[in-house]
């Protein structure tokens, strides 16, 4: 389907100001043009953008649709726009990262940091969230790169690259009043101990459950948090021991006042960066995973 882009354009304006004469003004075109370049996009759609109310429009629900995609398409041309403003040798762009909530953001600054040093990157957007709704918010292309702590969905319905950029060991951690008693005979210790473990069915969270039961060991499931702050705050707290990366150790012992309690085998927590498609071949993005997967 071809479509006339500056109709659209058009629409979008009549969409922001609520009215024909109001876009206008800003169009410095006719009602009348508008009003015809408008019928002829719904014309070309099949559907009707528009319902009139009084001397203003309200938007159907197919015309909140097409706003949100023509929100994202003009943002978007924006930004390209503004990379030209300070010539050819001196390009600036925004970049928008979304951030999984189970990710310790002691990694993610370390991540970031030759992101946030780039000459060519003007600003930087962290958005924390849920990785379902984040790879949601890419395919809308409002982010460029999504880190998480799972494996991609082969059942996305659109082409996104996945990066494994880290791995780390998984360890048990709890209060330092709690510590010297469960280092005593560990694992043994953990039996009935009130654990706070990541989401239900999580590869971490499986691959713990595995572990225990190897061990035969049963435990009190404390609560299930894809958090990781709040997670490390129940278990500063004393509301249950938990798992976490070693290799953000050092930052808990020092933030948080816990101390390791015992390595669980074979249990580690992988990290990816995701990219869209059209961002595979960015030379800002490989540097990104490159260096993402040096650090430690």
């Amino acid at each position: 389907m071809n479509i006339n882009f500056n109709h659209l354009y058009y629409f979008w304006q009549v969409s922001n100001e609520g009215s024909i004469a109001g876009a206008s003004k800003v169009l410095h075109l006719t009602p009348q043009t508008i009003s015809a370049q408008l019928s002829s996009l719904e014309d070309r759609l099949g559907k009707p953008l528009f319902i009139r109310e009084g001397r203003g429009l309200r938007l159907t629900d197919f015309g909140i649709l097409t706003k949100q995609y023509a929100d994202d398409m003009f943002s978007i041309a924006k930004e390209w726009l503004e990379t030209t403003q300070d010539g050819a040798t001196a390009i600036h762009r925004t970049l928008k990262v979304g951030i999984s909530d189970a990710i310790p953001k002691s990694l993610v600054s370390k991540w970031l940091a030759p992101l946030i040093e780039n000459e060519q990157v003007a600003n930087l957007h962290c958005i924390d969230g849920q990785q379902s709704e984040l790879l949601a918010q890419m395919a809308m292309h409002k982010l460029d790169i999504v880190l998480a702590d799972k494996p991609l969905d082969s059942n996305l319905p659109f082409k996104v690259f996945c990066h494994e950029i880290g791995k780390s060991q998984i360890g048990f951690y709890g209060s330092i009043s709690s510590c010297e008693e469960l280092r005593a005979n560990y694992p043994k210790s953990l039996q009935a101990q009130p654990i706070i473990l990541p989401a239900k069915h999580s590869p971490v969270t499986n691959s713990i459950q595995f572990w225990l039961q190897e061990q035969n060991i049963e435990i009190k499931v404390a609560g299930h948090v894809d958090d990781s702050a709040l997670m490390k705050a129940l278990g500063q707290q004393g509301f249950g021991i938990f798992p976490a990366p070693l290799s953000i150790k050092s930052e808990l012992q020092r933030h948080y006042d816990v101390c390791l309690i015992g390595t669980i085998e074979s249990t580690y927590q992988n990290y990816y960066a995701f990219t869209p498609d059209r961002l595979i071949k960015d030379s800002i993005f490989s540097e990104f995973v490159n260096f993402a997967k040096g650090v430690s």
